[in-house]
């Protein structure tokens, strides 16, 4: 098998040449380079004829268009790494591949490769669809007799907050030509909190695992306690999921005493759907929006993390709060208008 000379090899060539014939010469350069295939003495007559013409040992431009970065072999290599890795940013794909992100884009769209926004939503189980149905009609029927029944309910959920954590939304992207852990406990923050109208409940911070005994006095010693106004409103309604600290009979038990037939959780008066973090504002807006200012700068540690969040939650307006509630309609309508399944992906 011929292998091609190297420049390197081609000047030598040149140099031990003389006046002997190309027979010698390629004989004495194969005696010198015995661990390469051999070359003939026509290699040595082509590569002479072209430095007596040219004074170069090069070979000529080829004719024709200019070989790009974008062509078969390299479009075929960048694919198959995206597929291996998705996640992947073309900004780290370049560093890694030396092809600038303009051709990678180009190769990306040429053959319809996307980068998706990951939504982070649980598969639905075969009754889920008719659950979230009979939960948006509900919601449409108290929207029909009150239309500011949004502003009445007390909407609450909890997130984890990490000292290591950071948000980049244009990092958050998979690579598909089809739409498709690392956590430190010691560093944790988890936190809960409520939208109400035009009003943040909280942030308020937990300390270690939350259970039931704990999510109780958290209602009663802060949550609650935090609503009361000068002019004496509250919630009418009090909504949370069926996470398992919500689920304590004692909780139930205490939800039903503070908003009689009107809470919505696993096994309550209103049935929360499972699997529904797109009906929930403090998902679907609040933990994504808290976390992307929380993490605009490095956070030193746990309480200069509890202090950001603070922070994020004072800078949120009313009107931005008034928003999020009549996107909470809108997306009670789709449910309904979309048999129950989830909507994130037609939004």
């Amino acid at each position: 098998m011929s292998k091609r000379l190297t420049r390197e090899e081609r000047i030598e060539i040149v140099l031990i040449s003389g006046e002997r014939s190309n027979w010698v010469i390629a004989a004495d350069f194969n005696a010198r380079h015995p661990t390469r295939p051999p070359i003939s003495h026509a290699t040595v007559s082509k590569l002479l004829a072209k430095f007596r013409e040219t004074g170069s040992v090069l070979d000529l431009p080829k004719c024709g268009r200019k070989k790009t970065v974008t062509n078969e072999e390299t479009s075929v290599a960048v694919l198959a790494s995206f597929s291996k890795s998705p996640q992947r940013s073309t900004r780290r794909m370049s560093l890694e591949s030396g092809i600038s992100r303009t051709s990678l884009r180009r190769i990306l769209a040429t053959h319809k490769w996307h980068p998706y926004k990951l939504q982070l939503l649980q598969h639905l189980n075969e009754d889920d669809p008719d659950r979230r149905t009979e939960f948006a009609e509900w919601a449409k029927q108290k929207l029909e007799q009150d239309p500011q029944f949004t502003q009445k309910i007390l909407f609450s959920d909890e997130a984890n907050f990490y000292v290591n954590g950071e948000v980049n939304k244009q990092n958050h992207r998979y690579w598909s030509d089809t739409n498709p852990h690392w956590m430190d406990p010691s560093k944790t923050v988890g936190t809960t909190g409520g939208i109400w109208g035009k009003t943040i409940a909280g942030p308020f911070f937990i300390n270690g695992n939350l259970k039931a005994t704990g999510y109780l006095k958290l209602l009663h010693d802060d949550v609650f306690p935090s609503l009361c106004t000068e002019a004496g409103t509250f919630p009418e309604f009090f909504q949370q999921d069926g996470a398992p600290p919500h689920y304590g009979c004692q909780v139930r038990a205490f939800l039903d005493e503070q908003f009689p037939g009107k809470w919505s959780g696993r096994r309550g008066p209103v049935e929360w759907p499972p699997r529904s973090p797109d009906l929930t504002p403090l998902d679907f807006y609040l933990w994504s929006h808290l976390k992307t200012i929380v993490y605009g700068v490095k956070i030193r540690d746990v309480q200069h993390l509890k202090l950001r969040i603070l922070d994020a939650c004072a800078g949120i307006s009313p009107a931005v709060l008034l928003s999020v509630c009549e996107e909470w309609e809108k997306r009670v309508a789709l449910t309904i208008q979309h048999n129950g399944q989830h909507i994130e992906h037609i939004l």
